[in-house]
């Protein structure tokens, strides 16, 4: 049985993520642009990298800032976990909106194509002596603002006037220009043709807010906990009417059927509605702890009083306890044969991703000892396959031939050769070494 290692050793740099449990916590994106410097590689360098981890194919013309890798989709969660993976850094699913997934529609969040950023949160970056990083909040179609300066994102350089300039290149340092090297840092100044109208300062704020509360969640959100909210939300302000609850926030009522009968769910842009309409943050809705939460005072009318047909029970999401899985984990590292990350989450029915990202050190110990043992295990074949090879190449050059696979194959016992991997590279050492024994042996004489 292999040793375990206690902590392997990751392979890229265990760079720290900034702002986590704030609103300005970093994004993924970000997090990514840094990695690629600190290493001194190209963006396309370290994603290939990324996906030749999972054994993905990257196209020629693949391009990674065009993934929205930093949303609710699937690609978001290749990534990070990926990142996770090869860094030892664990939670790296925190840099992204992956935490909101269960309660926002899997097109219900829009992520801004071209980059935009506040040129005042970098000045402020470099004067707090730490590198300029991208706000997670910023990668968000429903934030325009930065809530902390009160001025306007933007996607253009100062200096050269060129739009999309923050990270859509091969080399990206965060914080300067891909298209003329210049900081994109500018400090904060007052905007007399731009005005900040009030309800895009609410949405950044709220979007904030999220972004800050999701680092500490002790239990995942539920999409039966949002629902539950949104049906108080419908029973206490509009008497049980979900066509009242539907036109207050300008949507049609089969929507609304639709989340409770069917499988929809809002999207981001709906829950912020919902919330501005009823006195809730966003982030109370979306939890759904309504705890706190008072109905405000509202103009009376007159509604009909419907019956209200009781809600569709939908299957409770599987609560997954990481603590028993890291149980399960320490056990598998101790099985006289090794297995891989991908067999052990299949045995705890999980996705191997999700291993990586909470249970990290343990995962890559499996992954590690894995790799090992494929060595191994690889080695004693070509050790059994040697002396055959030997024999058949000595015959095939006494008989003035070339060594080629089709010699060999016909030479060498199908059971012996057929486990033997990269033949042709193992080929060129058996020759060589036959041919420094028959050199060795001709000096001596």
């Amino acid at each position: 049985m292999s040793q375990i290692q206690r902590n392997p050793r990751s392979t890229l740099h265990a760079l720290v993520p900034y702002g986590k449990g704030t609103s300005e916590v970093e994004s993924i994106v970000s997090y990514f642009c840094r990695l690629a410097a600190s290493h001194s590689v190209s963006t396309l360098v370290l994603s290939r990298t990324i996906a030749e981890y999972f054994e993905q194919i990257v196209a020629a013309d693949f391009d990674w800032h065009e993934r929205q890798i930093a949303g609710i989709r699937e690609s978001a969660l290749t990534w990070s976990a990926g990142l996770s993976a090869l860094t030892s850094v664990q939670g790296l699913d925190r840099l992204t909106f992956l935490p909101w997934r269960e309660v926002i529609a899997q097109n219900g969040l829009s992520i801004v194509k071209r980059g935009q950023f506040c040129s005042a949160c970098f000045a402020e970056d470099i004067e707090c002596g730490r590198q300029p990083y991208f706000r997670l909040a910023w990668e968000s179609a429903e934030v325009s603002v930065c809530s902390r300066h009160g001025q306007r994102l933007t996607r253009h350089c100062q200096h050269c006037g060129k739009d999309n300039v923050r990270h859509a290149a091969a080399f990206v340092v965060p914080g300067w220009c891909t298209h003329c090297g210049e900081p994109l840092a500018k400090e904060k100044e007052y905007q007399a043709d731009v005005a900040i109208e009030p309800d895009e300062l609410w949405r950044a704020r709220q979007v904030g807010e999220l972004l800050a509360s999701q680092e500490n969640m002790t239990v995942e959100v539920s999409r039966n906990a949002y629902l539950a909210a949104i049906t108080r939300i419908i029973t206490e302000m509009h008497k049980g009417q979900s066509a009242s609850f539907a036109r207050r926030i300008g949507i049609a009522k089969s929507t609304v059927h639709h989340w409770f009968k069917g499988d929809g769910t809002p999207t981001l842009a709906i829950s912020m509605k919902i919330a501005a309409h009823h006195g809730t943050s966003l982030t109370q809705l979306l939890t759904g702890d309504l705890s706190n939460w008072q109905p405000p005072l509202i103009q009376e009318q007159l509604v009909l009083q419907l019956s209200s047909a009781a809600p569709k029970p939908h299957k409770t999401p599987r609560e997954i306890d990481w603590l028993e899985i890291e149980k399960q984990l320490s056990k598998f590292l101790l099985l006289p044969t090794p297995i891989s990350a991908r067999e052990a989450a299949r045995r705890l029915d999980v996705e191997a991703r999700q291993l990586y990202l909470r249970a990290n050190k343990t995962t890559r110990q499996l992954g590690e000892r894995w790799k090992t043992y494929l060595k191994r295990r690889q080695e004693s074949k070509v050790i059994a396959a040697w002396p055959y090879l030997e024999v058949a190449c000595l015959d095939l050059w006494a008989e003035g031939k070339a060594v080629t696979r089709r010699e060999i194959v016909a030479r060498v016992p199908e059971e012996i050769l057929s486990p033997v991997a990269n033949l042709f590279k193992v080929l060129k050492e058996v020759q060589a070494h036959l041919q420094q024994t028959g050199a060795n042996e001709s000096s001596q004489t």
